[in-house]
């Protein structure tokens, strides 16, 4: 077990600050909490007066919700992932000074405070313990990954304050949830109440996709950014859009089949085929291979309701293909028949892999890809892109921006779940909803981000981030629920990479 020796030794000061040495460990600890309220109390009074004065009302609001939010993440902390997963879908673009102010309560100060709340509490004491935080190779490979994306921005950029800014919303972030849902260890309880936030956010997501080809003028403009080429629902980007659909939707199947037949799991069922239409309409190639994957996990698991699902699908699609989706469907054909865009992939992809032979170690800088792969473009296969393109292959890009420690560094959480999750594989529960079959999901939604952006740079979007590293949490705590002492050595391929790194 990776356990640093000034963690435990700082954790048991601490604790001997808390609990006292002298036999009168309470009346410290009351003493300690009503010291720390009180300064907190005065501190916030001080800096909500500063505020109302200055204008400044996204503190304003967040100041008067802080009370509030620390007494429900105490009782409840998992209330915080569920606030997130509801409105993030619908701040990825901020039209207007009320949207902005949310998003800054929602995405920058919730998961850092919900975080730093519950670590305080689990410190002090105060929080019931699920499961008792065991760090890893994984955990400080993250911590790493994110230290060196730092020194990067402050080391490579001139003027480093708008990368820092894009740093935190779209890496710091999404880690945060990631270690948030380790400290917290959802339960089974937790994972079923986010059904109904499942429910309807795939319902909603699929009809405003739907609602962008047959009645834009319904929708607000920048919802829009895509008509008439992707469906990106409320989620700005495409790859965003099918990676949420489809860990939503997956979710929902593993409810239903965890349920008596019955207009419960009609409706679940239904959902999930009604988001596999929306992940069609993506018109992402990328998009439909990975959904396709992560549909091929589903069929091992249960394939008579799969096989059903998928034929009923095909049927209504055929049906709806010679009426109303007509246009769709030849759009469809058009989209798997195109070579530009393909080719167009080749030739970026060939400018990324020579940035990386460029600069292997320390890559280009933080959020650099587009300034210099112009640059590299070249002809590839007979074939030259008319115009500078995005890296559109999410790894690519960290191997080019951050070099390849910073690739590996990304890379090796992954393959630390997976291999542990072999090891804990035969302790694993066989049924019910909280088992392999759960795990499995978790890990078609990983495979299903790997597929997405091996063609697309997911690198941009803050929920398709935050749900990348929120899943990896969530595949942890399973893991972490039935691993033992023995499982944590490293693995042979890890010490030769980190040897040769």
């Amino acid at each position: 077990m990776l356990r640093s020796r000034l963690l435990v030794e700082t954790r048991a000061a601490i604790a001997d600050t808390v609990r006292g040495k002298d036999g009168t460990g309470f009346l410290n600890t009351a003493l300690l909490l009503k010291g720390l309220l009180l300064l907190l109390g005065l501190g916030l009074g001080v800096f909500l007066a500063w505020s109302i004065v200055g204008e400044q009302w996204a503190l304003v609001i967040g100041l008067l919700l802080f009370v509030p939010a620390l007494i429900l993440f105490n009782t409840y902390p998992f209330a915080a992932i569920i606030i997130w997963i509801m409105f993030m879908p619908f701040l990825q673009t901020t039209s207007n000074p009320g949207y902005r102010q949310t998003y800054y309560i929602v995405h920058r100060a919730l998961p850092l405070v919900a975080l730093g709340l519950t670590v305080l509490a689990k410190m002090l004491k105060v929080a019931k313990n699920r499961q008792p935080l065991r760090l890893g190779w994984a955990d400080l490979a993250i911590a790493l990954y994110l230290g060196l994306a730092l020194v990067n921005i402050l080391y490579f950029q001139p003027t480093p304050l708008p990368d820092l800014y894009l740093f935190y919303d779209q890496l710091f972030v999404p880690i945060c949830l990631y270690f948030f849902v380790r400290v917290v260890a959802p339960s089974e309880q937790d994972i079923k109440r986010l059904m109904p936030i499942a429910l309807i956010l795939v319902l909603v997501e699929v009809t405003v996709g739907i609602l962008s080809w047959f009645a834009p003028q319904m929708l607000p403009p920048e919802w829009l950014t895509a008509e008439g080429s992707r469906t990106i629902g409320t989620l700005h980007y495409p790859h965003a859009y099918t990676t949420t659909l489809v860990f939503f939707c997956l979710l929902l199947f593993q409810n239903a089949m965890h349920r008596k037949p019955g207009l419960v799991r009609s409706i679940l069922l239904f959902t999930t085929g009604f988001g596999a239409v929306g992940v069609f309409l993506s018109f992402s190639r990328g998009s439909w291979l990975g959904g396709l994957a992560a549909a091929i996990g589903l069929l091992f698991m249960y394939p008579k309701v799969t096989v059903r699902l998928t034929v009923i699908l095909l049927i209504v699609m055929s049906i709806l293909g010679s009426g109303v989706l007509s246009k769709q469907m030849i759009f469809a054909q058009e989209r798997m028949n195109s070579e530009d865009t393909a080719n167009d992939r080749w030739v970026i992809w060939d400018a990324g892999l020579q940035m990386i032979e460029a600069k292997p170690l320390f890559g280009w800088g933080y959020e650099t890809y587009t300034l210099y792969a112009w640059q590299f473009q070249r002809r590839v296969n007979n074939y030259v892109a008319a115009n500078p393109h995005a890296s559109h292959n999410s790894y690519i890009a960290i191997a080019a921006e951050l070099g390849l420690p910073g690739f590996f560094l990304f890379a090796f959480p992954v393959l630390w779940w997976l291999t542990l999750t072999l090891k804990v594989w035969p302790r694993l529960p066989k049924e019910g909803f909280w088992s392999r079959s759960l795990l499995i999901v978790f890990w078609m939604v990983i495979l299903d981000h790997v597929v997405v952006c091996f063609f697309s740079d997911m690198s941009n979007s803050t929920i398709g981030m935050g749900m990348w590293w929120m899943t990896l949490g969530l595949i942890a705590t399973m893991v972490d629920t039935y691993r033992q002492p023995a499982d944590m050595r490293l693995p042979t391929w890890a010490r030769r990479a980190s040897q040769a790194t």
